[in-house]
């Protein structure tokens, strides 16, 4: 039941840190190019990108196969 409770938290602290990643990317647009239009769509991208690899990385941590994967090995079938 714990792990269920925290996986919105971590949801959460992702989409918070994939918004600063953003914003942090589009403030650089605007400050080198002085323009303001450019900055959107790259903050829409960085935003995005971080996003997805904060999402994958949630996944790949909570999906039942990665923990098995790494676990120990049990030798029960006979060699030959």
């Amino acid at each position: 039941m714990g792990n269920l409770l925290e996986l919105p938290r971590e949801i959460a602290t992702a989409f918070f840190f994939a918004a600063a990643i953003g914003i942090a990317t589009g403030t650089v647009a605007v400050v080198r190019t002085q323009r303001l239009a450019p900055a959107l769509p790259v903050a829409l991208a960085a935003f995005g990108l971080a996003a997805l690899s904060f999402g994958y990385a949630i996944w790949r941590n909570r999906r039942w196969r990665s923990r098995r994967m790494f676990g120990p090995r049990s030798f029960s079938t006979a060699r030959r």
